[in-house]
């Protein structure tokens, strides 16, 4: 059964093994058990919300890797701004569920607009290709262009395959949302062993789908 949010705008769906997001994002978790496990969550904060901002978090290390490189470009070497870039990529990828607070996340949710990365990257990179740095502005391009498809994000994905984790990547970022929303409304978060082991079972219930 899916359930269909017409405020999101489209944004996800919501089935009994979790949340699905229209760029085939999951979470697996759902309302009824957010609302075991953060009690009042929900009605200071809805669920497309809480999804919207897990994507952001999702998406983040692309936005925020191609407008370092970007800015990286102007003052240092391609070929060392480049390397910076990747390794901050997947530094931040893999960890960035550590760094969830309440504000970073509606900072992250504005770099991630199409507007925000279009613009700056159309600023730079014209900037260099009218200074005649070509090699900069053609690297700059090129990591547009893997940031918006995600190949790093995949690339990521496909070398830890078939490594045992106890959480997706994604179910530790909403994990934590739901925690620091839950402190910022002063609404204790309760059995947080549970709420992971739930993340799990849902998460391997999907994957036993699939085979």
């Amino acid at each position: 059964m899916k359930n269909q949010y017409p405020g999101a705008k489209n944004l996800f769906l919501e089935t009994q093994l979790g949340i699905v997001t229209r760029t085939g994002d999951w979470f697996h978790i759902t309302t009824d058990q957010i609302k075991q496990f953060v009690p009042g969550l929900l009605e200071k904060r809805p669920l497309d919300k809480l999804v919207e901002e897990a994507i952001a978090w999702v998406r983040s290390a692309d936005s925020l890797s191609l407008t370092l490189l970007l800015v990286l470009l102007l003052v240092i070497h391609p070929i060392f701004a480049v390397t910076i870039a990747i390794a901050f990529h997947f530094l931040w990828y893999r960890s960035k569920s550590a760094f969830v607070t309440v504000y970073l996340g509606k900072v992250l949710k504005l770099l991630n607009t199409d507007g925000y990365l279009l613009i700056t990257s159309l600023v730079i990179i014209s900037a260099l290709g009218m200074t005649g740095q070509y090699l900069a502005a053609g690297i700059g391009l090129v990591f547009f262009f893997l940031m918006k498809l995600g190949l790093l994000k995949r690339l990521w994905d496909k070398i830890d395959e078939g490594v045992d984790k106890r959480l997706t990547l994604n179910d530790r970022v909403f994990k934590m949302i739901l925690i620091k929303y839950g402190m910022h409304y002063n609404l204790q978060p309760s059995e947080v062993q549970q709420m992971e082991d739930k993340f799990v079972e849902l998460a391997t219930s999907r994957k036993k789908g699939k085979s």
